[in-house]
């Protein structure tokens, strides 16, 4: 299982490409987070090659999250889609002559997921329940064309 996730540097020279195109089962994610869940397949495309001296990743990953919604607290699906990811690794960082790019993947996956989510397309119902405990803000701005100043107010003289 490990084997899909290697790229084998011997293998990409001369201008040689790996494509990648796999279909991977969440659980090299290793999430174990009440708020956080990966239940649906990563679809991984891309492409590896050798520029120069370095190893070139480029990557187009799309996979579900589940988060809490920020109102009601109920999981939501939220899509994340990467497009066009680019990595670079010097050669000289792979002395096996193999590159394994599981926890890689992991942190790009993991840096996409929203830190805020609502269910129903940012439409909860249990909105009106908590309008009552949020603040309005007015759209008039209180701030001077030259910004805040929150130490105006004082006599300070050096």
């Amino acid at each position: 299982m490990e084997d899909q996730f290697k790229v084998f540097v011997e293998q990409l020279r001369e201008g040689q490409e790996k494509e990648i195109n796999e279909v991977l089962s969440p659980d090299f994610l290793e999430i174990n987070e009440p708020d956080l869940a990966f239940n649906e397949p990563i679809s991984l495309e891309g492409v590896a090659y050798i520029a120069d001296k370095e190893l070139i990743l480029n990557w187009n990953i799309r996979t579900e999250a589940w988060v809490p919604c920020s109102i009601c607290n109920e999981p939501v699906a939220t899509e994340i889609v990467i497009h066009n990811f680019y990595h670079s690794e010097s050669m000289e960082e792979i002395k096996t002559g193999i590159f394994n790019f599981k926890n890689l993947l992991r942190e790009t996956i993991l840096l996409e997921v929203p830190p805020f989510a609502e269910c129903n397309q940012g439409n909860c119902s249990a909105r009106k329940e908590v309008a009552q405990y949020l603040k309005e803000h007015s759209e008039e701005k209180t701030v001077d064309e030259d910004g805040y100043h929150p130490f105006a107010d004082l006599d300070w003289k050096p």
